[in-house]
């Protein structure tokens, strides 16, 4: 009896658990990350990868442009 009510608490400490998290998670993805932590970082990568397609994009279609001038 002792081992079935300690099998429910550790499935209902891990449900609870990862739906405090996941709920955590979305009230939060809203704010900025600060500067040194690991979110700042993964966001910082995501948008300085963007900026070298972006800009690699852009230097393709100006040479096309100057190609048909």
């Amino acid at each position: 009896m002792n081992g079935v009510i300690n099998i429910v608490r550790f499935i209902t400490f891990t449900v609870a658990g990862l739906a405090i998290r996941k709920t955590w998670s979305w009230l939060v993805s809203d704010i900025k990350p600060s500067p040194g932590s690991k979110e700042f970082e993964q966001e910082f990568n995501q948008v300085k990868l963007k900026y070298i397609e972006m800009k690699k994009r852009k230097e393709e279609h100006d040479k096309t442009i100057r190609k048909i001038r």
